[in-house]
């Protein structure tokens, strides 16, 4: 993202964060495409694509984020384009797209790592073995761009889990003043000493953190009442994406469909749960969460219409 952005300020400085917001509006309409590509090579019903894609042009998450220049909707844009390489069987540029994903965006690390390991256990054995070659590829372009110091080591994975234990839910200590100089400079200790010696707490704060992702409530003084409202949609849509995917055996569609579509709901969830969530750590899982949610309830009408007819 500090390359983009200063590609942007170095083309047109005077008029970067319109460019920005204009590129948040492209890249979200390219996701809304991507996806919809993505079921349609999965056979996915064209009344249930329509609907999917309402939902998520409509959605007010995704729409709030247009106006914000983080790194929420470049990453979004690079696993969805990740995602629909590796089903157009582009394996090497899937890794690739998969990592620079990470990049902006670290929760979705274990995105491209899951994929892999499925396909081995899938004894998929080149499919795995091309996407491992372009996720190395990223790696290793990267850390050539840090070591030469064309771009700085990011910092930021050993602050957000000394931020994880400094206190619950929403109200944490973000400056990190109550850790002493020692604790800061060892933040992987410092994190695995709190858990040996604060194992209560810790599972408090780890349940708090995975409500603050979410959780049907948000944090009141920074959203209102209709923004709560708005917000706790994810409470639903989470819910019924893990019934989409505890059902996946049963559902008519792919299961491997279901578990790609999942593996990066999983990713976010994961990595925020062993270290802290806000309001927006949910963004680029949000997306996949709707499309699983759709196609459950989707499944339920199916099969409640069958059910009637016997």
């Amino acid at each position: 993202l500090p390359l983009l952005l200063a590609g942007i300020m170095l083309v047109a400085e005077g008029n970067a964060q319109v460019i920005l917001v204009v590129l948040n509006i492209v890249m979200q309409i390219f996701v809304v495409l991507m996806l919809d590509k993505i079921l349609i090579r999965n056979n996915i019903d064209e009344k249930v694509r329509l609907l999917v894609a309402l939902i998520i042009t409509f959605y007010p998450h995704i729409v709030s984020n247009v106006r914000i220049i983080y790194t929420e909707t470049s990453s979004l844009f690079l696993i969805v384009l990740s995602i629909l390489l590796y089903t157009w069987q582009k394996y090497p540029a899937s890794g690739f797209i998969g990592y620079l994903s990470y990049t902006f965006r670290p929760s979705l690390f274990l995105v491209l790592p899951f994929i892999i390991i499925y396909d081995f256990f899938r004894k998929k054995k080149s499919p795995a073995l091309k996407t491992t070659i372009g996720f190395i590829t990223g790696l290793l372009l990267f850390t050539s761009l840090e070591w030469s110091g064309v771009i700085a080591p990011s910092g930021n994975q050993y602050y957000n889990i000394l931020v994880a234990v400094s206190g619950y839910g929403y109200n944490l200590d973000f400056e990190l003043r109550n850790f002493t100089e020692t604790e800061i400079k060892q933040p992987v200790k410092t994190y695995f000493n709190f858990i040996v010696n604060h194992p209560v707490e810790y599972a408090k704060q780890r349940i708090l953190s995975l409500w603050c992702l979410w959780g049907p409530v948000v944090q009141p003084k920074n959203s209102g009442v209709v923004g709560m409202i708005l917000h706790g949609l994810r409470f639903p849509v989470f819910i019924l994406a893990v019934f989409a995917f505890l059902f996946r055996k049963k559902m008519e569609y792919n299961k491997n469909f279901i578990l790609l579509m999942s593996f990066p709901i999983i990713s976010v969830t994961l990595i925020h749960f062993f270290t802290f969530s806000s309001q927006r750590h949910q963004f680029t899982a949000e997306p996949f969460a709707i499309v699983l949610s759709v196609l459950f309830l989707d499944y339920l009408i199916k099969s409640r219409k069958k059910s009637k007819k016997i």
